[in-house]
């Protein structure tokens, strides 16, 4: 019972914990994905195109197209599952490597993603979305907004707070 009453604390220490650890990653030997840094043997073609990497600008280019890919294999789905739970639908959804944002919403109604989000943990990705997509009813920041955010994730505050201290690898 008392763990079922402090679940979203509990969640939100553990990946305060695993974001800290995010820090540790030694380029071409590691790679941040899905909230952990896992050895890139783990990637078989990422491993075997980094062998033939000759500089540093390679590896990043490696890894931000394995990003991608990943990013157009599991975020559509993931948006698509938030918008019907939230009855806001995008006009359009973009993928692209941004250097200082998780996600936008256009006044359009356009919702780009970063790619990079793909080195965070499905619930921070979670948030980004459903985050970018309450921008589709509230194209700002206030209470009505984070109102909405956590109607859908209540630990939504935490997971901003975490988010603010995940540093982006580019």
């Amino acid at each position: 019972m008392i763990l079922r009453e402090r679940e979203s604390w509990i969640r939100s220490k553990i990946s305060v914990i695993a974001s800290a650890t995010m820090t540790y990653h030694t380029l071409g030997e590691t790679i941040r994905f899905r909230g952990e840094c896992l050895p890139i043997t783990q990637f078989l073609n990422l491993s075997e195109r980094l062998k033939k990497a000759k500089n540093t600008i390679d590896i990043e280019k490696y890894y931000h197209h394995f990003y991608k890919n990943e990013a157009l294999l599991t975020l559509p789905s993931r948006v698509s599952h938030y918008a019907r739970k939230m009855n806001l639908h995008p006009k359009e959804i973009r993928f692209k490597k941004m250097r200082r944002r998780w996600g936008s919403c256009s006044s359009e109604g356009i919702v780009t993603l970063n790619t990079m989000m793909m080195q965070l943990s499905y619930e921070h990705i979670d948030y980004i979305i459903v985050h970018e997509l309450a921008h589709l009813r509230h194209m700002n920041h206030s209470r009505d907004f984070h109102a909405l955010v956590r109607s859908i994730l209540e630990n939504e505050r935490e997971l901003r707070k975490e988010l603010k201290r995940t540093q982006m690898m580019h």
